[in-house]
């Protein structure tokens, strides 16, 4: 009779946590809350800090794929800031304008989900983001994209190679500057306004 008790106590002890247990988790998600809160407070950070992402996202897609595919991609942004897009190329339409009728554009691999969505990222339409808008593009004069070749690098339009550059995101206060480096393409983010990426 007193092992079947001490199997019914012990049954009942393992159910519980101890205190130390449960002050753990207090501590976490008192940290987790103190990290989290300020960011989920702004709206323009947070949105902003999503558009950051997906843009560095989209740049190693398209570098990637100009790899995997022996290939060109092109990020291109629009002139009015609202975003960007995704261009596969042949080595004779490296010097074309862009010209969203005849573009050819990548699949869209994270979002399509085997579905042929295009690489296109709008501001205006996408409700996941709020005034985000794109601008301070440093690649050179007039030019609106950057181009992977083959190998990865990035040249320019004229198939030479790229000497670089970057692109801002800005969400209300908040901006981020995405820059790529000469030739290799290696791409880094800093927040030029205080926040976090």
């Amino acid at each position: 009779m007193k092992k079947h008790e001490n199997k019914h106590l012990q049954r009942y002890a393992r159910a519980g946590w101890s205190l130390i247990e449960l002050l753990t988790v207090v501590v976490v998600l008192g940290v987790a809350a103190m990290i989290v809160i300020p960011y989920a407070a702004s709206g323009a950070s947070a949105s902003g800090q999503s558009a950051a992402r997906l843009l560095v996202t989209d740049m190693f897609a398209a570098q990637m794929d100009a790899v995997a595919n022996q290939n060109f991609r092109r990020v291109h942004f629009y002139t009015d800031g609202s975003g960007w897009c995704i261009l596969e190329l042949e080595t004779g339409e490296l010097a074309d304008p862009f010209d969203p009728l005849t573009a050819t554009y990548a699949e869209d691999a994270i979002e399509s989900q085997g579905q042929n969505q295009q690489s296109i990222t709008n501001f205006v339409q996408d409700t996941r983001f709020r005034d985000i808008t794109i601008g301070n593009l440093t690649f050179g004069k007039g030019i609106q994209d950057i181009t992977f070749d083959p190998t990865g690098g990035i040249i320019a339009n004229d198939g030479s190679p790229s000497l670089g550059g970057s692109v801002d995101i800005t969400s209300g206060a908040f901006t981020w500057t995405i820059t790529l480096a000469p030739l290799t393409g290696k791409v880094s983010v800093s927040d030029t306004s205080g926040g976090t990426p």
